[in-house]
């Protein structure tokens, strides 16, 4: 019992944090500046429910049963997972960063029943057609668990040879990977429209987690403009058809003209081709 003098200054109020995007939209880099900037403690489900299986824990254990018959694991068993971890004292000390989680309406639902609501929500937003780049030019060095991207990020001499291409990392797999982010995007942008900001993702990692950082620190508001609307990647029958009707007369003129030059460096000149010959060049007086 307080017995006279000052009285004791509150606990410190801890972060709730929630990122969410699209696969590649960049949640790894900006989870370890979220860690980095706050201490918060990093919790990725599929980590917790590998830990969980690996470990026998009661819960555990009932993921098994789902995942060893082939179904998938219950929203609410995921939940309880998420929930169990997050009364483990570091949380309560540091407070948490939930990683990709919620992904469905009903994890949100879930999340909701179980009294789980974050103070802040960065949303990731990142064009589809870059997700598929950054997807498709990823690779795993199996020796070391590293990921290296083919043009952004690519591996040291010696180590390219041995690096793999995970299944999931084709441009199909990712197709529907996206398709099934936006068909569920709306339960979470909805649930959580009051904080929730939407972060252009197209950016330099650095210049993403100083808005990042501003938006958990207060001094950004939620914000659901972000960027401009999402343009539905084109069916590729429509795709080929736009580039026939609308580039394909053009590139053949430059490589008629290629063809009756002959020049040494043929890409080259057909590069220069292309922009000093581009009917929507603008005029200069």
């Amino acid at each position: 019992a307080f017995s006279g003098g000052a009285p004791p200054p509150p606990p410190p109020r801890t972060r709730k944090v929630m990122i969410c995007g699209a696969p590649a939209s960049g949640k790894g880099t900006q989870c370890e500046g979220i860690v980095e900037d706050f201490g918060l403690v990093h919790i990725s489900t599929g980590d917790e429910l590998r830990m969980h299986v690996r470990q026998g824990t009661p819960l555990g254990l009932q993921a098994k049963g789902f995942m060893d018959s082939g179904g998938l694991v219950p929203d609410t068993l995921i939940t309880e997972i998420v929930r169990e971890r997050m009364q483990h004292q570091d949380v309560v000390e540091r407070g948490w960063l939930l990683d990709g989680f919620p992904r469905t309406a009903g994890q949100v639902r879930a999340l909701s029943d179980a009294e789980i609501e974050p103070d802040r929500v960065v949303l990731l937003d990142v064009p589809d057609e870059i997700l598929v780049e950054r997807c498709t030019g990823r690779r795993l060095d199996p020796a070391t668990g590293a990921i290296y991207h083919l043009v952004h990020n690519p591996p040291p001499d010696g180590v390219r040879e041995r690096l793999v291409q995970r299944s999931d990392d084709t441009a199909e797999a990712m197709g529907k990977r996206i398709a099934t982010y936006h068909a569920n995007l709306g339960a979470i942008t909805t649930c959580y429209q009051s904080s929730c900001r939407r972060v252009n993702g197209v950016r330099a990692p650095k210049v993403i987690r100083e808005e990042v950082r501003a938006f958990i620190e207060g001094s950004l508001p939620p914000s659901m403009s972000g960027l401009p609307p999402r343009r539905p990647m084109p069916k590729p029958e429509e795709a080929m058809a736009f580039v026939e009707k609308n580039m394909m007369p053009f590139i053949v003129k430059g490589c008629a003209a290629l063809c009756k030059t002959k020049p040494d460096k043929p890409l080259e000149y057909l590069a220069h081709w292309m922009i000093e010959n581009n009917p929507n060049k603008p005029l200069v007086d």
